[in-house]
């Protein structure tokens, strides 16, 4: 089992702090169907929590037989790992909070001789990057006991996307019930009133259904993981588009992406979303 790394900053190191930062929290929606997806923040918890909280709830009475996290990198694949541009972790899991999240081995050797060269195993880059980790105790929560596919995922050329879009694809064919989970923030660090601006293209992207290739070559948006997002969204399984249901800043839910405080100071949106068939409860009807 490895150990994590980015306890203390980014989440609770104590298991009674996690767990209690973590409790399911319920939802009027949620998702019925899968394959289906989230889209979740990466940020330390006093940050993004109630996002997390918010993507997570969608999950109420899913049972997948695996969660595939999607994570992105914020620096540049190393030249002695190319042409490697997805990354995954080795061994069978990790222990965060006491407990004990177990890694689908099976499904990466599969995707591993299908894949490699584009995809390898490197620890070192979720070193680097907190994104995987932070979530892991969120699967644990609403999802427990389900194995969990890390991969890490660099800047994409149209040719390596269409190598993640076919990855993707193949996950689903080996396991129909598989949950992906997204972590991407919805803009660059921008000033304030171009981030506004970016989240919202973003989040109407995202929400039409539509490719994010062209906003991103007209400058309109500046998420961290579009190539994931682009992969899942060619997915045949992706009819429609994303559910957009909250907003955030700074740990605080807004109705829409805004101009807040200084206009020139520079901030991060967070986006809680989620893809697929949804479900109301009949006590909400």
């Amino acid at each position: 089992m490895l150990e994590p790394r980015h306890q203390v900053i980014f989440y609770p190191e104590d298991p009674v702090s996690l767990s209690e930062a973590t409790q399911i929290r319920t939802s009027p929606v949620h998702l019925s169907t899968l394959p289906s997806a989230l889209l979740c923040p990466h940020a330390s918890y006093d940050m993004s929590l109630q996002a997390l909280h918010k993507s997570f709830a969608r999950t109420a009475g899913l049972r997948p037989n695996l969660v595939v996290v999607l994570v992105p990198l914020h620096q540049e694949v190393l030249m002695c790992d190319e042409p490697a541009f997805l990354f995954s972790l080795e061994g069978e899991g990790m222990v965060i909070g006491g407990k004990p999240i177990r890694f689908a081995t099976d499904v990466l050797a599969h995707l591993k001789a299908l894949y490699t060269p584009h995809l390898a195993l490197q620890e070192s880059y979720f070193e680097e990057e907190s994104a995987f980790e932070l979530t892991l105790p969120f699967i644990n929560s609403y999802v427990p006991d389900t194995p969990v596919l890390g991969l890490a995922v660099g800047t994409c050329s149209k040719p390596q996307l269409n190598v993640l879009e076919r990855l993707l694809a193949s996950i689903t064919d080996y396991e129909k019930k598989t949950l992906f989970i997204v972590s991407s923030n919805a803009n660059a660090l921008l000033p304030n009133d171009v981030a506004a601006e970016h989240a919202y293209h973003l989040g109407e992207c995202l929400r039409r259904g539509d490719t994010l290739l062209e906003a991103q070559q007209h400058h309109l948006i500046s998420c961290c993981n579009l190539p994931s997002l682009e992969a899942i969204r060619r997915q045949k399984w992706a009819t429609q588009g994303w559910n957009i249901d909250s907003w955030y800043y700074k740990g605080q839910e807004y109705p829409h992406p805004m101009v807040v405080g200084e206009g020139k100071e520079k901030i991060v949106w967070h986006l809680s979303a989620s893809l697929g068939e949804m479900h109301v409860s009949e006590t909400n009807l």
